[in-house]
Formats: C-alpha cells, sequence, structure tokens
C-alpha cells in the first residue's frame, strides 16, 4: 500500500482538488485507492459526495481516536475508490493527539488495519502545520507538494520542506517529496516563467504534468464528482489522468 500525503500550508492551491481527483483517475487505472481527509473542512469529503454530504457518521476522527482503524470508517464513493470522510470534529483531535504517546504516529497505526485493501491511500492534509499534517507525513511514503502557478507560488515552500522533513523522520522508510505544478494559464509570459522558476527550484522532483487552470475542475467539485465522472473530455481530466499514470508508472 503506497501511501501519499498531499500538502501545502496555504489554501486555494489545488491540494484537495488533485486528492479528488488523482484518487478518482487512480481508480479508474484499476488500482483501489483510499481518500483520507485529513481536513477538518472536509472539502475533500464534499468534493465526494456526489450531492449527498453525508458527514454525521464515523468519520477519521473515529479513525484516530476512537476504533483506531479505519475499516469501519471508509465509504464506498465508486469501482476502487473508497472516502474516510471528516468533519469540523476533527479540530479537537489535535489537542487530543497531544496527550498520547507518540501522538504523530497515530495515522499510521490506523492505516495498518487497511493495508491489504489498497493499492493506494491519498492524505489531504489540512492547510496548516501541526499534529495532522504531522501525522499524513510520518504515515507516508511520499508527500506531494501543491504548488500554484501564482505571484506566491513559492511562498512559504522552504518552510513548508522543513516541517516535512522535521516530521517525517524515524518511520523507517524512503520518503521523498514532489511538486506538482496547478492552477497554470499558460496563455501568460507571467505563468511561463513561474512554471520555470518551479523546474529550477525542484528539479527531477516537480512532476512532468502540469494541471493548467480548468473551470470544469471547480464545477465537478460542487456537484461533489470527480472531473472524470463531471467531464472525463475536459482538459483537468487529461490533466489529472496524466498525473495517474505518471504516478503509478513509479511504482
Amino acid at each position: 500500500m503506497r501511501v501519499i500525503a498531499i500538502a501545502n500550508q496555504k489554501g486555494g492551491c489545488g491540494k484537495t482538488t488533485t486528492a479528488i481527483n488523482l484518487g478518482a483517475c487512480l481508480a479508474r487505472l484499476g488500482r483501489r485507492t483510499l481518500v483520507v481527509d485529513l481536513d477538518p473542512q472536509a472539502h475533500a469529503s464534499l468534493g465526494l459526495s456526489r450531492g449527498r454530504p453525508d458527514l454525521d457518521g464515523a468519520t477519521v476522527y473515529d479513525a484516530l481516536l476512537g476504533a483506531g482503524s479505519f475499516r469501519n470508517v471508509v465509504r464506498r464513493v465508486s469501482e476502487n475508490l473508497d472516502l474516510a470522510p471528516s468533519n469540523p470534529r476533527l479540530m479537537l483531535a489535535e489537542q487530543r493527539l497531544h496527550l498520547l504517546p507518540h501522538g504523530e504516529e497515530t495515522l499510521s497505526r490506523a492505516l495498518a488495519a487497511v493495508d491489504d485493501l489498497y493499492d493506494f491511500v491519498l492524505v489531504d492534509c489540512p492547510p496548516t502545520g501541526g499534529l495532522l499534517t504531522a501525522n499524513a507525513v510520518r504515515a507516508a511514503h511520499e508527500t506531494i507538494i501543491t504548488v500554484d502557478t501564482g505571484f506566491f507560488a513559492l511562498y512559504g515552500v522552504s518552510q513548508l520542506l522543513e516541517f516535512i522533513e522535521g516530521s517525517g523522520g524515524g518511520n523507517g522508510r524512503m520518503s521523498r517529496v514532489r511538486a506538482l505544478a496547478t492552477l497554470h494559464d499558460q496563455r501568460t509570459a507571467f505563468g511561463k516563467e513561474i512554471l520555470k522558476d518551479l523546474s529550477g527550484y525542484f528539479g527531477e522532483a516537480l512532476f512532468g504534468t502540469v494541471i493548467h487552470a480548468n473551470v470544469k475542475l471547480k464545477e465537478a467539485s460542487s456537484f461533489g464528482v470527480p472531473i472524470v465522472d463531471y467531464d472525463p473530455h475536459a482538459r483537468g481530466s487529461r490533466d489529472y489522468m496524466a498525473l495517474a499514470q505518471e504516478v503509478v508508472a513509479e511504482c
């Protein structure tokens, strides 16, 4: 089971959109995939709700601090795609995890119970640091940082990299960090220049796939479905399928 954390310490950079749509595309490629919504805002849960949000049942909070397992929390979204939903109650987990011995390893222990059920687990981190994000990085084999190709593209990235390095130590895995360029507008010279800067900063750690700005991605999320279900011919669908193929090729 390959665990991938998807992180950034600011909102609006395509983090949750990537968790939803990469997960759906991996499922389309026949990989059994679980999306873990580790964000108390529950946007990934809403984005996979198919217009019928239900955040009142068992959630990630229960897996971390209740039963200690995801087996009674996950919900089927579609073929090969499951969701471990969140809700605002997860905000309380940060406080309780601090009280637990090795609280930063709680997610890793809980995921062990479903190790035989999935090929991929994608963890949508909250848009902050803290113990929830530390849990995700600690459990992950790799972390994908989503970086929008706007004016503040690289702002705070060095601090996030330091946080990831500090949080991931000691898990015994060859964890690594990858970067994904998102919200790219190829029509502007500025966007192209930022993409060039990202390539220079991350080097080979930058995915070859670029996620372009696409209104269909926002529309799909508003209907609670991945882009491959909403409009399989949209640019966003093609981009995320290319990303999924790139991720699978690295296995």
